[in-house]
């Protein structure tokens, strides 16, 4: 068969199932050696054909990815190609094309001026996007209203944020994006800005779960004045958020090495989390500090100094291990709600609780992967069912841990109670 034009040329290695090394080698023998493969538009050749389907095609995609690892396209033509996919609705070409940037992404370097031709935009320094002379709270809350405003985070954006993240350190950075969510009023804008809050914190999720589980959460949970803050539409969305970015942490934190932008960023403003639940039952926990003087009930906090081993199902003695920041920051997290659920008084922030459980059981039944709710003392389970939306067999059964014996008594008389 005579080639005449790239698209053929993919066709005919397609229909004969060529092997990668073995379409490299025809296509230089289809196209003379004075033409370069960039100026053939060869990565975007092939990523249209690849992406044709509602999944792409695994044989041609191989054929993109020997390119780029051979060098026969530069990195430059595969992100214009890239680019001008706009179908986002198909998962599977969407999560290729990300496994594809993954592949030199940490190989770019910005020494020249980027042009954006999907907007039209005049030539921008990638180095030199803050505009000067402005406060970086501002450009923060500036820069996440119009992607709110959008409903989606274009490359400008994440290069700002990402900027604005290393400048002001991960507590600033998570701190004030939580107060532009709780400032939403309107129920759309903030399930839109969960889901944004959500992409923007994969600049580093599991720093920015620690400090949102560690710190922002107990401060507006233990702190009245901040309650309010905490109503239905923006509180929900916060506890939507919590619940995500936890799953998402506990789920990959043993897996996926930090990537070479996260290892060069400052930890300084990251608080030692073995000083937020030392290891010694004899130190005083912040937390158990915290609590105490608020304490109404004695079978929820017995003292102060209620070490975090007396708080934690025997399951999670043997199989987590609390050394690790998160291990000890979710048994934190769970430790302050069982207490919440359980005082005499109620508010907003108990409603956040709630909802905050009720988005673990809705995602746990979704099957989400790395269960939060090993984390969860089984004094809260006869709390939970106090609530309209969580009394039910099904959620309990859900929610306790019915390989071990207590879990067993502890579910069958909430069971019994309903």
């Amino acid at each position: 068969m005579k080639v005449v034009n790239l698209k053929q040329a993919i066709l005919q290695a397609w229909k004969e199932r060529w092997s990668d090394y073995q379409w490299a080698i025809n296509m230089k023998r289809f196209f003379p050696r004075g033409a370069t493969w960039d100026i053939l538009n060869l990565a975007e050749a092939l990523l249209e054909q690849a992406m044709i389907g509602p999944s792409p095609n695994p044989l041609i995609l191989s054929y993109l990815k020997y390119a780029i690892s051979s060098q026969m396209v530069s990195y430059s033509t595969v992100l214009t190609a890239i680019s001008k996919f706009d179908d986002f609705s198909r998962d599977l070409c969407v999560q290729s094309l990300l496994e594809i940037m993954d592949m030199f992404c940490d190989r770019l370097s910005c020494h020249g001026k980027i042009k954006f031709p999907s907007t039209g935009m005049d030539t921008i320094p990638y180095w030199n996007l803050l505009p000067p002379k402005k406060p970086i709270k501002e450009v923060l809350t500036s820069v996440f209203t119009k992607v709110l405003e959008k409903g989606w985070v274009d490359s400008r954006s994440i290069h700002i944020f990402d900027t604005l993240l290393h400048m002001g350190g991960v507590y600033w950075f998570c701190n004030n994006l939580v107060k532009e969510l709780l400032k939403e009023t309107r129920k759309e804008h903030t399930l839109r800005a969960v889901e944004l809050l959500y992409a923007i914190f994969c600049l580093d999720m599991p720093q920015l779960t620690l400090t949102l589980l560690g710190h922002i959460l107990p401060n507006l949970l233990t702190d009245s004045s901040k309650w309010h803050t905490l109503m239905d539409p923006p509180g929900k969305a916060l506890a939507k958020l919590s619940v995500w970015c936890a799953l998402s942490s506990y789920s990959s934190h043993n897996k996926v090495q930090a990537s070479a932008r996260q290892k060069k960023r400052h930890r300084e403003d990251i608080e030692d989390y073995i000083s937020l639940f030392p290891l010694d039952d004899t130190q005083p926990s912040k937390l158990m500090r915290l609590l105490s003087s608020n304490e109404e009930d004695s079978n929820i906090l017995s003292s102060p100094n209620r070490s975090m081993s007396s708080s934690l199902s025997a399951s999670q003695l043997h199989t987590v291990s609390m050394r690790d920041p998160l291990n000890r920051v979710l048994a934190n997290l769970f430790l302050l709600i069982s207490s919440i659920l359980g005082a005499k008084t109620a508010g907003t922030h108990t409603q956040f609780v709630q909802w905050f459980m009720e988005e673990c059981v809705e995602c746990l039944e979704q099957g989400s992967r790395g269960s939060i709710l090993q984390f969860m003392p089984f004094t809260m389970v006869s709390e939970l069912v106090k609530v309209s939306t969580m009394s039910s067999p099904k959620i309990v059964l859900a929610i306790t841990d019915l390989s071990l014996p207590l879990g067993r008594r502890v579910a069958a008389k909430a069971i019994a109670a309903l």
